[in-house]
């Protein structure tokens, strides 16, 4: 009786692993299969922490994604880059409040940026013109909602 149900409870937790992989993929993804040989991308991480309690987020090779509950914060994926490429990137962020999108380099020179106050989807292309370690980064201030975020190496 207890391997019964200790077969049924490791079927269930399965069930809710797969559903949980399942559902970091967004259903707008452009780029679901990317290869990107030029491209590390590691994160989330937060200049001076966290605020929101109900901050949540999800990263994959070549996406990342979060939502958010009245932030007022800076958040950023540290993006290197082995050599001169050209990336494409697809954005969808729904937004209440302010959001500035950028971009930078490792002197903090802007590659990209897009100051925000409602929902944006977006595809854009960005040059990154040396190998070297970058920043995309999100600067909220009380700002509800979500953004989703994946490239794909030109």
């Amino acid at each position: 009786m207890k391997k019964i149900a200790l077969i049924i409870a490791m079927i269930s937790l399965q069930s809710c692993i797969s559903v949980r992989v399942n559902a970091d993929v967004d259903s707008n993804s452009f780029y679901k299969k990317a290869d990107n040989p030029n491209i590390n991308a590691q994160g989330t991480f937060f200049e001076n922490g966290v605020n929101d309690s109900k901050w949540s987020n999800s990263n994959g090779s070549n996406w990342t994604k979060a939502k958010f509950d009245d932030a007022s914060v800076t958040s950023f994926v540290k993006f290197e880059t082995t050599k001169k490429v050209s990336v494409n990137f697809h954005s969808n962020i729904k937004l209440e409040g302010n959001i500035r999108f950028e971009i930078i380099d490792e002197a903090k020179n802007v590659l990209f940026s897009r100051d925000l106050t409602k929902d944006k989807e977006e595809n854009f292309s960005v040059d990154f013109p040396n190998a070297g370690n970058y920043q995309i980064r999100w600067i909220s201030k009380n700002a509800t909602g979500s953004y989703f975020l994946e490239w794909k190496q030109d």
